[in-house]
């Protein structure tokens, strides 16, 4: 069996809030990532990714009012994106893999890359996210630059319990 393609947030965005509308539900523009991380749940979009599903849940449990945002890609993010590609240590064909990369994701500025729904609940934040498949790897890119700036190439290089940024190596200074 095929799997679907992703939803587009660019899409689903206008179809989410009227749906919203349509259900008779309060709309709060709310800023993004609102709530508290260590009381917030979040819906499984992969297998779930129907945000009909999630707002029959809400309706279910007494949701009268639906938190809502959007995000689009700024530019801002891929000057972020370009100086961490700068500041990477990386040979000059890995440069030039991520230099077109980034080319490729400027044309993505002022799109939809994330929008998310959410409602409270029993002291807790409910929360369906959905990010738009280049801006998952917009993050990928930014997390791997980040990576080979401080001489990594994989995350996994990293060690779950260490919370330190790994040295580069050892420095001598003449002065």
């Amino acid at each position: 069996m095929a799997k679907a393609p992703k939803p587009n947030p660019q899409i689903l965005k206008d179809d989410i809030l009227k749906y919203l509308r349509n259900e008779g539900l309060a709309i709060f523009q709310a800023e993004a990532n609102t709530g508290p991380a260590e009381r917030s749940i979040w819906w499984d979009t992969k297998q779930s990714p129907d945000y009909k599903e999630f707002v029959t849940a809400a309706r279910t449990v007494g949701a009268k009012m639906i938190l809502f945002f959007d995000e689009e890609l700024q530019g801002e993010e891929i000057f972020e994106v370009e100086e961490a590609l700068e500041a990477a240590e990386l040979e000059p064909e890995e440069y030039r893999e991520y230099a077109r990369r980034i080319g490729e994701l400027r044309s993505y500025v002022g799109f939809t890359s994330r929008v998310c729904i959410g409602f409270a609940s029993d002291g807790h934040f409910y929360w369906y996210d959905l990010e738009a498949a280049w801006y998952e790897d917009f993050i990928d890119v930014l997390d791997e630059l980040n990576l080979a700036a401080i001489g990594l190439r994989d995350p996994e290089d990293l060690d779950e319990d260490e919370d330190e940024v790994p040295p580069r190596g050892n420095f001598y200074s003449n002065n």
